[in-house]
C-alpha cells in the first residue's frame, strides 16, 4: 500500500558498505539513520523513534536478537526486521521468541524485496499504532462514564432529596414568610436538577453525534444562549459585542455547547460579591479563517494552581466554592471546541477575574 508519510528506519549493520548502500538505495523515499554499534543504534533510539528498526544478527559485543530483546522491552511499537546471512532454525526461534521481529530477511538483501517489506511492515506498525490509540481512547472513556455514572447518582439526586424535605416541610408550614423561603429553595433545587440534565444532554451529544457542518450566524447563536441566561440571576448584567453579520461554518451543536458553557460559567462565577451587580462579556471578532470568542467576568478568578487542570473531567472551576457544579462544563467546552478542530485558552488572575477565549476555524474546505 502506498504512503504519502516517509517512513523512518533505524538500520543497524557492524559494516559500513551495507549502511552505505541501504542508505543510497532508500533515503529519497524514506527518512534514513544508521548505526554501526547497539550503543550507537540505542542513543538515536532515544532521539527519535522510528517506525522500523533493521538490524543485522552477526556483530560483535551485541548480536541483532539480543538488541531487539532489550529494545522491544523500551521501544515496543517500533517494528523489527532481523538481517543475517545464517538461516539455522535456532536463529530464527531466537528471533521470534526473545527480539519478537516481524520479518526474517537473508543477506544480501534485494532492493525489490526489501522496499516491499518495508511497506508491508509499515502497513502492520500504522494497525498496531491505531489500535493502540483506540484502546486507550476506549479506557479514557470508560474510565470517564464510570465517574460520571458515580457523579449522576450523587449531584442529581442530591437536589432531589432536598427538594422531598422542603416540601414535607413546607406542608406543615402557616407562616408566608417562611414558606416563602422554602419556595425559593425548591426552584433553586429545581434548577439545579435542570442544569445537572441538560449538562448530561450535551455530554451525550458532544459524544455520539456526528459533525453536522452548515453556515451559522454567530450573533444570533450567541442571543439563544444568553436570553436564557439572563433570568438564571436577577443581578448579572451581559455585555455583548458581536457584528450581526459574522458568521461560520462549523457544527452549530459543539459551537453552542462550547459557547453555553463559557457563559453559564461566568453567570455562576463572574460575582465577587453576592446579591451584587456585575457583568458578563462576550465578544466575537473575526480572525484568519474563522472567529475569535471571548467570554470574560471580573468575579473572583481562579488559583493559578488550578488553571493547569481546570478542562479535566469533574473538576470543578472554583473548588470551594458556594456555587455547585458538576464539573462537566468546562471539560465539555475542551471537548467540542477540539471536534471543531478549535482551541481554548484560559487566563485568570484572583480577586480580578477570568478569561476564556476560543478560537474556531471555518470549516468550509473540510466540508
Amino acid at each position: 500500500m502506498l504512503t504519502t508519510e516517509k517512513i523512518s528506519v533505524l538500520y543497524l549493520d557492524d559494516e559500513e558498505a551495507n549502511l552505505t548502500a541501504f542508505k543510497a538505495s532508500f533515503r529519497r523515499e524514506h527518512s534514513i539513520r544508521t548505526a554501526s554499534t547497539a550503543e550507537e543504534a540505542y542513543a538515536l533510539l532515544q532521539q527519535q523513534e522510528p517506525h522500523i528498526i533493521i538490524a543485522d544478527q552477526r556483530m560483535p559485543k551485541v548480536n541483532g536478537v539480543e538488541f531487539f530483546q532489550k529494545v522491544s522491552t523500551d521501544y515496543p511499537d517500533p517494528r523489527r526486521i532481523l538481517l543475517t546471512a545464517y538461516t539455522s532454525s535456532q536463529t530464527v526461534i531466537d528471533a521470534v521468541n526473545k527480539g519478537h521481529i516481524h520479518k526474517y530477511l537473508v543477506k544480501p538483501w534485494d532492493k525489490e524485496l526489501m522496499s516491499k517489506t518495508l511497506a508491508a511492515v509499515y502497513e502492520s506498525y500504522k494497525s498496531k499504532i491505531e489500535l493502540k490509540q483506540k484502546n486507550e481512547e476506549l479506557y479514557r472513556i470508560n474510565s470517564e462514564l464510570n465517574r460520571f455514572v458515580y457523579s449522576v447518582t450523587h449531584d442529581l439526586r442530591a437536589p432531589l432529596l432536598s427538594l422531598l424535605g422542603l416540601l414535607d416541610l413546607s406542608q406543615n408550614e402557616n407562616d408566608g414568610r417562611q414558606l416563602k423561603e422554602y419556595y425559593s429553595l425548591m426552584t433553586g433545587s429545581i434548577r439545579k436538577m435542570d442544569d445537572y440534565i441538560q449538562t448530561m444532554l450535551q455530554y451525550y451529544r458532544n459524544l455520539k453525534t456526528n459533525l453536522i457542518l452548515e453556515q451559522i450566524g454567530v450573533y444570533h447563536l450567541a442571543v439563544e444562549v444568553v436570553e436564557p441566561l439572563a433570568n438564571y440571576n436577577e443581578f448579572v448584567q451581559f455585555q455583548v459585542d458581536i457584528p450581526e453579520n459574522i458568521h461560520i461554518f462549523t457544527d452549530r451543536v459543539r459551537l453552542k455547547i462550547a459557547l453555553n458553557n463559557l457563559i453559564t460559567n461566568a453567570v455562576k462565577y463572574g460575582s465577587k460579591e453576592k446579591n451584587q451587580p456585575y457583568s458578563v462579556n462576550v465578544t466575537v471578532t473575526k480572525s484568519n479563517n474563522g472567529i475569535k470568542i471571548i467570554v470574560s467576568d471580573q468575579g473572583k478568578g481562579i488559583p493559578s494552581e488550578q488553571l493547569k487542570k481546570i478542562f479535566d473531567i469533574f473538576i470543578s472551576e472554583q473548588a470551594g466554592s458556594t456555587v455547585e457544579s458538576s464539573g462537566l462544563g468546562l471539560y465539555l467546552v475542551r471537548q467540542a471546541v477540539d471536534k471543531i478542530h478549535g482551541q481554548v485558552t484560559v487566563r485568570s488572575k484572583v480577586d480580578v477575574g477570568t478569561e476564556f477565549e476560543i478560537t474556531i476555524p471555518d470549516l468550509t474546505s473540510s466540508n
